[in-house]
């Protein structure tokens, strides 16, 4: 991932931005194109940290060693922090025609649009299973859909800071520029007849999932080149969308 931190300022309004447990938080530090600002842990979460291979903490870090209780009042709910908490930038957003430049290799990407999707949980399992199964990156939509939280980077276990990712405005729009940059639009849709095993992918595909709630929208489907449902338990209704996420990532890293 290219380093887009350049020529930025601690001045941002995001300054008040936590994220927290081991994997999320080691994450963060190393990559390239986070600003951090203070890392705040507890003896055990030191300890865990100074055996963490191939690691080595940035100098413009402010540390702090405090009990369990000190970093609980960092957040506004209970959360699973595990003794280590980072106070960061969130991460910077780039126009689509720059971030497929920047991130993409220009013969074969797998990317995946989400779309108005509202659980910060599904958001951060899909973003960890696209870090595990070979996805190059994800894009999400920013009407009506969860953005980068603390939440998300948890569950995510780092893979926020490992899948470059990006907000459109217009999913349309958006769409309109992975075509003329040689994609092809694939949409997960329970309601079709065509099975996943029946498409024959190119190099360059983008996948869409649609919310939780109504499953991908209409206008959206309208401008897919095809879509395709996974073969379930007739019985079933739907998977879950971070579910149903991971068993096609794992069918296009495998075809």
């Amino acid at each position: 991932m290219k380093n887009r931190s350049k020529n930025k300022s601690k001045s941002s309004k995001n300054q008040d931005h936590w994220i927290y447990g081991h994997h999320t938080v080691v994450a963060a530090i190393k990559n390239e194109n986070r600003i951090k600002y203070r890392l705040i842990l507890d003896e055990s979460a030191k300890k865990k940290l100074d055996k963490e291979p191939d690691f080595n903490l940035p100098k413009e870090i402010s540390v702090a060693v405090k009990e369990k209780l000190e970093i609980e009042r960092l957040f506004d709910f209970k959360v699973n922090h595990q003794g280590i908490a980072l106070n960061i930038e969130k991460l910077p957003q780039i126009r689509l025609q720059e971030f497929i430049k920047e991130t993409l290799n220009s013969e074969q990407s797998t990317i995946v649009i989400l779309d108005q999707l509202e659980d910060s949980q599904n958001v951060g399992a899909i973003f960890r299973s696209a870090y595990g199964l070979g996805i190059d990156a994800i894009i999400l939509t920013d009407s009506k859909s969860v953005s980068e939280n603390s939440f998300i980077a948890k569950t995510a276990a780092g893979g926020l800071d490992k899948i470059p990712f990006t907000t459109v405005t217009n999913i349309s729009s958006a769409i309109k520029i992975l075509k003329e940059n040689q994609f092809w639009i694939y949409g997960l849709d329970g309601s079709t007849d065509k099975l996943i095993t029946e498409i024959n992918f190119p190099k360059k595909t983008a996948l869409i999932l649609g919310s939780e709630s109504t499953g991908m929208r209409t206008i959206t489907k309208n401008l897919c080149d095809e879509v395709f449902k996974i073969g379930i338990n007739k019985n079933l209704e739907s998977l879950n969308v971070s579910n149903a996420a991971a068993i096609t990532f794992f069918y296009l890293n495998n075809k």
